[in-house]
């Protein structure tokens, strides 16, 4: 069965002081009507800060189940490394495709934005639509890929804000202009990363303005190599590089037994 999510709030003690998970709404529905889970079934279940728990359900129905937590320890599955993607919004599904495999790779948030050559321009008031929409694509793909936590979508940015948002943070832009600084040399130079920010822009590219800010601000320009990548291959590459580098692609053990019937 596959990683439920729940908020802490769904944890609380039961008689005995057996903790115990309530679990409502969707994915309730899931595991009575899609799943059909039954009393003693395990499931696995994380609260999105780092703990994860195994537990037998006591109660199954289509609006609530129930469970008592027979083992907890440390969610082992989120990177040590923190990437945030600023990605320049693309067309159709390609914003889609980056905010599902990114997730799948393990970057932690995403700031859509616009820039001057972006082509898929939402208006204003489509925002918090789109917003809403596409965080709804990161936490399937979070739960399908067996993630400690859903990554955060923020709301879409203008230009003009994004090199003001760097913050002072290890930030790389991904630039086809590029020609001194590779990606490996640049991340050679940072030992020891605990976050970073990556910046792609959309399918025509970023203006050379637009990465002079960048810099002026902070950001790395880094070449991803000879080849030109499409604009939602080049995040999803870039982080999974990243984070390869540092060792966080490596297996981790299992704090808890296989979950199932």
């Amino acid at each position: 069965m596959p990683k439920f999510f729940i908020d802490p709030s769904a944890l609380s003690v039961g008689d005995g002081g057996q903790q115990q998970v309530t679990i409502e709404g969707a994915d309730a529905h899931h595991l009575a009507r899609v799943l059909r889970a039954k009393p003693g079934d395990r499931i696995t279940v994380t609260d999105g800060q780092g703990n994860l728990y195994a537990v037998e359900l006591t109660t199954v129905t289509p609006e609530t189940v129930r469970g008592a937590v027979r083992q907890a320890g440390p969610d082992h599955t989120e990177p040590a490394v923190k990437i945030t993607l600023f990605q320049s919004i693309l067309k159709g599904e390609k914003m889609d495709w980056v905010l599902q495999k990114g997730t799948e790779i393990g970057i932690t948030a995403f700031v859509p934005f616009l820039s001057a050559r972006t082509i898929a321009r939402p208006a204003p008031h489509q925002f918090v639509k789109k917003q809403e929409r596409w965080q709804k694509i990161v936490a399937a793909a979070a739960k399908q890929s067996g993630r400690g936590l859903i990554p955060t979508v923020h709301p879409v940015t203008v230009w003009p804000e994004i090199p003001l948002k760097l913050a002072g943070q290890f930030t790389l832009v991904a630039w086809e202009g590029e020609t001194t600084c590779s990606l490996r040399q640049a991340l050679s130079a940072r030992p020891g990363l605990a976050a970073a920010q990556v910046v792609i822009g959309p399918e025509g590219g970023f203006t050379s303005d637009e990465v002079a800010a960048l810099v002026h601000h902070g950001a790395v320009a880094v070449s991803l190599g000879p080849r030109i990548l499409r604009a939602e291959t080049a995040g999803p590459l870039t982080a999974g590089l990243l984070l390869y580098h540092y060792g966080a692609l490596e297996p981790v053990p299992s704090t808890l037994p296989s979950n199932g019937k």
